[in-house]
């Protein structure tokens, strides 16, 4: 299943997902081939928030 989100963010969620975009590519080893994305970020952080609701219940 797809589903497409569209967000609008003011600056300090800007400033904010940056940040943690940041700490995220800072766990990343120096010699690897990638690194996140501010696209990645959310992605992992719904699906964190999703798994965390499922225990939940």
């Amino acid at each position: 299943m797809l589903i497409k989100y569209e967000l609008t963010l003011n600056n300090f969620y800007v400033q904010t997902l940056n940040e943690i975009v940041k700490q995220y590519n800072e766990l990343v080893p120096e010699h690897a081939s990638y690194s996140y994305s501010a696209q990645d970020v959310i992605e992992l952080l719904l699906v964190r928030e999703h798994v965390n609701n499922e225990f939940r219940k």
